[in-house]
């Protein structure tokens, strides 16, 4: 082996005031820590508040003794989350120079300088892929500092590049490559009783024949591993974050989606995915029927229906009228249950009040306000397919005709009634439960 491909960074005093001269350290959000970071820097890394929801699920209890590698770091961001949740030093690889040596200075101001073992903490400038040679200037660091020392790896994570643009992603297209890197570092990665611990935060956009390469890749690598597969909602509509949990890190289920707020899950679910039905209404959604939509990575994960065995009431009637696209809905007789582990996984629920055959427009804004104060709402949210350009416009004229007035809050929905050979859109005011 050699460690002339790999150039050790040590966390220091020195590092951090070379990245002064480079960018400012920020602060994303209040209370979050600093951190050196581009501007390009920026738009890439995970937020904090992820980074740490992801640290505080993992049980330090079933992680295999070592270090907590990120071969491909970046900012260092979720390594350092990790490192810190679980008290293990951090290596970091990055082959960009400049990114490396703004990660070992995030890794220094964010240290505790008390804890010892953040002497071992290391960032290589080198490519991910070669682990021995990784591994053998890690080593060699840590004799050069005094340390004796040979740790393994205890966990692997990675967050491979991929292009912004495509609305699509492959996984051939990440860098770097999967099966290259697992292949690599799997000699070094310490077992526990399930297994490695590998966590792969990969594109939201990748669809189920590219996640099954993913399994494919992972079982050819760790035969038998149990895998979780995780979709993480912000409440943005979408999928903000897609990983798979290998070995040590995964749960009993193969399948989970979490809904997170700013620094704590929300609502979580476990299990298998199940296929729903779709029905196409011919005739409009009855007066007092309940209409729901629903967090868009709860679709995606699969897991609605094991969902909808926490929430919808015994006896009551449901039927799902969209899956696709970021608001799904669901019909239903009565109003849904309080669950605590699973009503943030609905954006809003509301009881049909009214039937309108076509989209407010900016004349027709005084009407559709008219109509909601006629049954005491005081605040409609668009949340139905309109012109991009005039959605903001009509949402204000219509928020400025209902201001001041007394009442309660209601959506307004589209749903397309199935008329034979064709079809039609229909656009639903749903009053909310306060």
């Amino acid at each position: 082996m050699s460690s002339d491909t790999h150039i050790d960074l040590i966390p220091s005093k020195n590092i951090a005031d070379a990245a002064e001269e480079v960018t400012n350290s920020k602060a994303k959000r209040k209370g979050d820590p600093l951190f050196f970071m581009t501007e390009e820097m920026q738009k890439l890394s995970t937020p904090w508040s992820i980074s740490s929801i992801r640290a505080g699920q993992i049980d330090i209890k079933n992680l295999p003794a070592g270090v907590i590698l990120d071969a491909a770091a970046g900012s260092g961001v979720q390594l350092i989350a990790f490192s810190m949740g679980l008290k293990r030093p951090a290596l970091g690889i990055e082959i960009d120079k400049e990114i490396a040596k703004l990660c070992a200075a995030n890794m220094y101001i964010n240290a505790d300088k008390d804890d010892v073992q953040r002497t071992m903490d290391r960032v290589l400038i080198g490519d991910g892929t070669k682990s021995e040679e990784a591994m053998d200037a890690f080593w060699k660091s840590l004799r050069n500092a005094g340390t004796r020392a040979h740790p393994p790896i205890a966990m692997l994570h990675l967050d491979p590049a991929r292009p912004r643009d495509a609305q699509n992603h492959h996984i051939d297209e990440m860098q770097p490559s999967l099966k290259n890197l697992l292949s690599s570092w799997s000699k070094f990665l310490q077992v526990g009783p399930r297994g490695p611990a590998v966590l792969l935060d990969l594109s939201p956009r990748l669809d189920g024949q590219q996640r099954n390469m993913v399994d494919s890749i992972l079982e050819t690598v760790f035969p038998g591993v149990p895998l979780t597969w995780e979709w993480l909602s912000q409440g943005g509509g979408r999928v903000d974050r897609l990983s798979v949990w290998v070995g040590s890190i995964s749960s009993k289920s193969s399948h989970r989606c979490i809904r997170v707020g700013r620094k704590n899950i929300m609502a979580k679910i476990e299990g298998l995915p199940n296929k729903s039905e779709l029905v196409e209404l011919s005739k409009p959604p009855p007066f007092g029927s309940w209409i729901s939509i629903i967090d868009a990575s709860l679709i995606e994960s699969g897991l609605q229906e094991a969902w909808l065995k926490n929430i919808i009431p015994p006896g009551c009637g449901h039927s799902w009228l969209r899956l696709k696209g970021r608001r799904p809905l669901l019909i239903h007789t009565e109003p849904l249950l309080e669950h605590e582990n699973s009503n943030d996984f609905v954006v809003c629920s509301g009881k049909v009040v009214q039937h309108r055959l076509s989209a407010p427009e900016l004349r027709t804004v005084d009407q559709v306000a008219a109509a909601a104060l006629r049954y005491e709402i005081n605040k409609v949210t668009l949340r139905c397919n309109m012109d991009p350009e005039m959605h903001p416009k009509i949402q204000r004229k219509l928020d400025f005709e209902l201001k001041g007035k007394e009442g309660s809050k209601a959506f307004m929905i589209d749903i397309d009634l199935d008329r034979g050979q064709s079809s039609h859109p229909l656009y639903i005011v749903c009053k909310e439960d306060n």
